[in-house]
């Protein structure tokens, strides 16, 4: 037993600010007491800074439970005997989801779950938040009040700061960890998501970043030096990778974004925030981290979360900086290296010897992740999607990565050795199909052309792009910037972004859409009403529409930076004729003042709408004399016309895309644009995906906007297509009863030669 903190026994402080908790917390930690007694004290005085009447701190335990470790004010003896399953109760929805929560009221919550034994019967509002340390969840820590309270941004903000505390406290602890790794000798087949098609065998190299032990500084100011002097260290990296004689112009756009990231003040800011609250750099640099992340995650928009790892490559790299630990590119790598990671960043890719580098497996990641381009123009085979991958692999097991089919072998027998052998000869083979298609255009085998257009939402997309044959920006994402600023970018500053794109993307169309916030694209500076559900409440269109002086001001910088130009704005997530119509206004109401001020107006312009709710169907003859085009974006219009929630994985194989209801509502509102003669293309992920893209051709779209990193898919489809004869296909089966024409289609392309 060690010795009790002597000012535990002064009297209790009741109005401590956080740096004064954080230097008592720093004592405790370092005195010579037990886990126990630690916890006991920092409960204690967290419920103290925060004024609430109870804290206390969950830790997982094997089997997926939560075991109340620690508690101020609840009954002492319920510790070590209350203990709650993953998603039970308040605590266990935190660990589920791995996010804050708050409740005012926790009695009349659906989710609460009373345990007679801790005696908090006078006890209403709650907040929590998870104790997470490199991706493991440690625990939850939560405090209690008994009035009917909202906590603040600053009482959260306190409460992930001592989640960090606990993180670092208590990893050695963890014991339900143990042992994940133990069976991966044993061969295994798992199913993995293809990122960049291929196939390879070599041994595993498991890729970690930099860990840290240091969670409390005593000395603000060195901490700051030293965060300053690891930028520099970075930008001084990244700097000398755009000197490399082979690096290539998709590479070059990436790195420059990087160097955009470790100039931006605001994010600077945060950390030097986080610094001066009692931080050391490089715990400060994992709050923002973890406050970038939980942001960002709640997103379902999957380019937005893919900006996420680029944040967490550079917050590692920076961290490697702070400790002095460089990495070598040698790092011991097998000639045949299967890289794998849960998930990595483009110049952390590049620190390695890439000419060992066969593979890489990643937990999470995506085909337009600045990473994936990277290894694209590297020719390395990527697959994503293998949960906790990390922890089932070790250092020099044998893997085969199927990138074609999507499988991952984890040390696979002689007999899959020998079948994968064949299959990579058939791999080789149907490689060589698609090289006749390069650099044709994108015609169907019948002579009808498909405009092959891109989704970007930053002036690098395009860039990235500039090798590739498309004909346009068929979606420009304006949210980005504001999603990434500090406060809400002035007029000035939007004219900047809107020029450079105009600059970036030359003489080919862009197709600008308004501002699509709200929902899970959360503005940090913006008042987030709390919604049941935020999909369909305040957002896009609906925000701006109430709050016009944000539509008038982007209109006007879009005005403004067109400058000559051709100019098309889209309106999103319109659901009445009249809010596309008061859009409109607005809009003509700036080139009206522009004109007036006897400013440049733009060459031409074209008005759009995109089509995401079901109601728009019902007034389609309506919509079609109020536009000049129309863009289907199929992820929400899905999500609607199911009444399915996309971003919840237990319904996402309950519908399909592909069922002859909805295809049926998407050629209704083709055959409305046709009778008007107006383009209709798709913006959705269906234009991304080779079977889907497939079917819209059939269906009889010509225009479709899509991920960069699937043009040379879409083009072999396209190329290897007889329209004629896939729509009178599929019109044969669009009254069919089957939830889905999944199954049919894809044996009409394979019978067909079509490049799926």
């Amino acid at each position: 037993m060690g010795v009790i903190k002597p000012s535990l026994k002064r009297k209790e402080k009741k109005n401590l600010n956080a740096q004064e908790t954080l230097r008592e917390l720093k004592k405790i930690i370092k005195q010579n007491l037990s886990v126990q007694e630690k916890l006991d004290i920092i409960t204690k005085l967290t419920a103290e800074h925060l004024k609430t009447q109870a804290c206390t701190f969950y830790i997982m335990r094997p089997g997926e439970v939560l075991e109340l470790y620690a508690t101020y004010r609840l009954d002492k003896k319920a510790v070590h005997e209350t203990f709650l399953r993953i998603g039970e109760g308040l605590n266990g929805e935190v660990a589920l989801r791995r996010k804050p929560l708050q409740v005012e009221n926790v009695w009349s919550h659906s989710g609460f779950v009373y345990k007679p034994e801790t005696k908090e019967l006078n006890l209403n509002s709650f907040a929590a938040v998870p104790v997470i340390h490199q991706d493991i969840l440690i625990g939850v820590l939560s405090v209690q009040k008994k009035e009917q309270y909202r906590f603040n941004d600053a009482e959260i903000d306190f409460l992930f700061i001592i989640s960090m505390i606990l993180s670092g406290l208590l990893l050695n602890l963890l014991t339900h960890n143990e042992g994940k790794v133990a069976s991966a000798r044993r061969h295994k087949k798992l199913d993995a998501v293809c990122l960049i098609s291929g196939l390879a065998i070599g041994k595993a190299y498991v890729h970690k970043r930099i860990q840290f032990d240091t969670i409390l500084s005593s000395d603000k100011l060195a901490e700051q030096k030293k965060l300053i002097a690891a930028i520099r260290k970075v930008e001084e990296e990244i700097s000398q990778k755009l000197l490399l004689p082979d690096i290539t112009h998709e590479q070059a756009e990436i790195f420059k974004t990087y160097l955009m990231f470790t100039r931006d003040k605001g994010w600077a800011k945060k950390i030097n925030n986080a610094i001066e609250s009692g931080l050391t750099a490089e715990a400060a640099i994992q709050k923002v981290l973890n406050e970038i992340t939980e942001r960002m995650s709640m997103m379902s928009d999957p380019y937005i979360k893919e900006r996420l790892h680029d944040f967490q490559d550079l917050a590692g790299r920076i961290t490697r900086h702070l400790n002095k630990k460089q990495v070598k590119s040698s790092k011991r790598l097998s000639k045949n290296t299967i890289l794998v990671a849960k998930n990595l960043g483009p110049v952390e890719l590049l620190d390695y010897d890439l000419s060992k580098i066969k593979a890489i497996v990643l937990e999470e990641g995506s085909q337009t992740m600045h990473m994936t381009i990277v290894a694209k123009s590297l020719n390395i085979p990527v697959v994503s999607g293998i949960k906790d991958i990390t922890n089932s692999i070790l250092n020099d097991d044998v893997l085969a990565v199927d990138a074609v089919n999507g499988f991952l072998y984890i040390n696979p027998s002689d007999e899959v050795l020998d079948d994968f052998d064949e299959r990579f000869k058939t791999y080789k083979q149907r490689q060589a199909q698609y090289l006749p298609f390069k650099n044709q255009p994108s015609e169907t085998k019948d002579g009808v052309y498909i405009s092959l257009n891109i989704n970007a939402g930053l002036p690098t997309d395009i860039s990235n792009t500039k090798n590739f044959q498309y004909d346009g920006i068929g979606l420009y994402r304006t949210e980005l910037p504001f999603m990434s600023a500090e406060q809400l970018p002035d007029l000035k500053e939007q004219i900047a972004i809107y020029k450079n794109v105009f600059k970036e993307v030359g003489d080919k169309k862009v197709i600008f859409r308004t501002l699509d916030i709200g929902s899970d694209k959360i503005l940090p500076y913006f008042e987030n009403k709390k919604e049941e559900n935020p999909a369909m409440g305040w957002r896009s269109i609906r925000i701006t529409l109430d709050r016009r002086i944000i539509l008038k001001t982007q209109l006007r910088a879009l005005v403004k930076a067109s400058h000559g130009k051709d100019l098309n704005v889209m309106f999103p997530m319109i659901t009445t004729i009249d809010e596309l119509k008061e859009a409109k206004k607005l809009l003509y109401a700036e080139l009206k003042r522009e004109q007036e001020k006897e400013g440049i107006l733009p060459t031409s312009i074209q008005i759009g709408t995109m089509i995401e709710v079901p109601s728009l169907l019902f007034q389609l003859d309506e919509l079609v004399e109020e536009v000049d085009f129309v863009s289907i974006g199929t992820n929400d219009l899905a999500q609607f016309f199911f009444a399915t929630d996309r971003t919840n994985p237990i319904i996402w194989d309950k519908y399909d895309a592909l069922s002859p209801a909805f295809l049926k509502a998407l050629q209704q509102i083709l055959m409305a644009c046709e009778k008007k003669n107006i383009p209709c293309s798709v913006c959705g992920e269906m234009a991304s995906r080779p079977l889907e893209a497939f079917t819209l051709i059939a269906l009889g779209f010509t225009h479709l906007s899509m991920n960069p990193a699937s043009l040379g898919s879409i083009k072999a489809v396209t190329r290897t297509t007889n329209r004629q004869e896939a729509n009178h296909f599929i019109n044969t089966h669009l009254n069919d009863s089957d939830a889905s024409l999944r199954t049919l289609l894809k044996a009409f392309a394979t019978d067909h030669n079509i490049l799926i």
